[in-house]
């Protein structure tokens, strides 16, 4: 469900909450009160767009969300709570609008109803409603492992019905593939059949009633296959590449199916000079208010350190930036003195860290001196989060196509960073550069806003504070 229809269903349900919560205070409690749309115009449009944004930032509105029960009722109280709160706020200290204890619950209460019901609505429609069916243009090894990781995702009415032999081009895998394939593990599974010859294709549309069809074309397409793909298109069957419908549904690109295409795609994507001076300019004007906001905590933060774990306050390490090139990035040191040139993967539990340097970590405050970065060019606030130039070696052998991330300069967060966190593992660095990627061929502006928004909710949650 495309994200803007969500955001606008959840503005239109929270202000159906409120209508009916003052028309419930009007029966029962106070027959003169004004609470409403109408009445309370003010406050109840900050009930309604503080829910609405919420829901967005909690990710609430991502389809892999959708049939986690116990997520969506947890995350739809906290955003029920931070409607009231919004409420209150406006209606007496903003603009002045009296709504009582009683019709303050009761938005609360009723925006939590409407917007879980509807989410639990659709994630059993999705999860029991009818599947698409969707044919595969060939059946060679790539075709095969899209098609056993599409059908492992629950959270899509998608599904592969079969593939069509003949016309494919030789593929051979990546090497190195086990998480290393779409981002995620291939899971253990019976295989779609193979229900004919791609000369037959339009026939087997027609008799399983499949109105889908994948070609994933990775090494280029045959004469056959475009044949193909052309008659099914005249039938009225959509044809889409496999590596934008698994970009749309799970928001990463496939790393076995990064191409010739992609890297032009890309290329293309990036050579906007407007996009990228205004991306300039908001680098700029955030990282200045970091760093004034860091000055202010300096004294207080530079002290409990010296008591904590004496040593340098600052920490300095090299990372691997844009184009491959190497550069020190800069934070408050978290890691005991002895031990903070050793270069090895980060952890959970790292013993390096100290109770004090760990809550640093976790509220990212560690990473306020890395603004200077940004001010100096080497980093954006937004983009992959740099590494350490020997794991980046020994990443690059293991996993392919790693070193396109550094396409763009390295960010103080990114796209991996709010859906999967830090990686500790050759494994953990291939699902995030699935992440990295979809970013480097969708970077823009508005794709910032979101990401360093959505930081917001992150940080609280303590997501990727490694």
């Amino acid at each position: 469900m495309p994200t803007i229809f969500v955001f606008l269903l959840d503005l239109m349900l929270t202000a159906l909450a409120v209508e009916a919560a003052g028309w419930m205070v009007r029966l029962g409690f106070h027959p003169d009160a004004t609470l409403g749309l109408q009445g309370t115009t003010v406050a109840a449009s900050a009930a309604m767009f503080t829910a609405a944004l919420g829901c967005y930032l909690t990710g609430l509105h991502a389809p892999s969300l959708l049939l986690q029960r116990k997520q969506i009722v947890a995350r739809v109280a906290l955003v029920s709570v931070g409607a009231m709160l919004a409420t209150l706020v406006v209606a007496y200290f903003v603009w002045y609008q009296p709504i009582g204890r009683t019709g303050l619950v009761l938005i609360g209460a009723l925006t939590f109803v409407v917007l879980t019901i509807w989410r639990l609505t659709y994630a059993r429609f999705i999860a029991k409603g009818p599947r698409i069916p969707i044919l595969v243009l060939g059946r060679g090894p790539v075709e095969r492992r899209f098609a056993g990781r599409l059908n492992s995702l629950a959270h899509t009415r998608y599904e592969i019905r079969g593939f069509v032999e003949g016309g494919e081009l030789a593929t051979e895998l990546p090497p190195e593939s086990s998480a290393v394939v779409l981002g995620e593990p291939i899971p253990d599974g019976p295989e779609p059949p193979v229900l004919g010859a791609l000369a037959d294709v339009i026939e087997i549309c027609q008799r399983e009633q499949i109105t889908h069809a994948v070609i994933v074309g990775v090494s280029g397409l045959s004469e056959a296959q475009v044949r193909a793909m052309s008659q099914l298109q005249a039938h009225g069957i959509r044809v889409r590449t496999a590596a934008i419908m698994w970009m749309n549904l799970a928001l990463q690109v496939p790393i076995d199916m990064v191409d010739a295409r992609w890297v032009l795609n890309t290329f293309e994507q990036l050579d906007r000079p407007v996009v990228l001076a205004a991306k300039r300019l908001l680098d700029l004007f955030v990282a200045g208010l970091g760093l004034l906001l860091f000055a202010v905590m300096f004294p207080g933060l530079w002290l409990l350190q010296r008591i904590d774990s004496p040593g340098p306050f600052f920490y300095s390490q090299d990372r691997v930036g844009v184009a491959g090139q190497v550069f020190r990035v800069h934070k408050i040191r978290t890691m005991r003195v002895a031990e903070r040139e050793e270069q090895r993967w980060a952890s959970q539990a790292d013993d390096r860290t100290t109770a004090f340097s760990r809550l640093l970590r976790r509220s990212r405050i560690d990473e306020f001196p890395q603004f200077w970065n940004v001010v100096r060019g080497e980093m954006s606030l937004v983009g992959p989060r740099p590494e350490q130039p020997k794991i980046v070696e020994e990443l690059e052998r293991k996993i392919p196509y790693f070193g396109y991330r550094h396409l763009v300069k390295p960010g103080i967060t990114g796209w991996a960073q709010i859906h999967q966190g830090y990686a500790a593992s050759v494994d953990e660095s291939a699902v995030k550069l699935s992440f990295d990627l979809y970013y480097v061929g969708r970077l823009s502006i508005l794709m910032d806003l979101d990401i360093m928004l959505r930081t917001a909710f992150v940080m609280l949650a303590r997501i990727g504070s490694r």
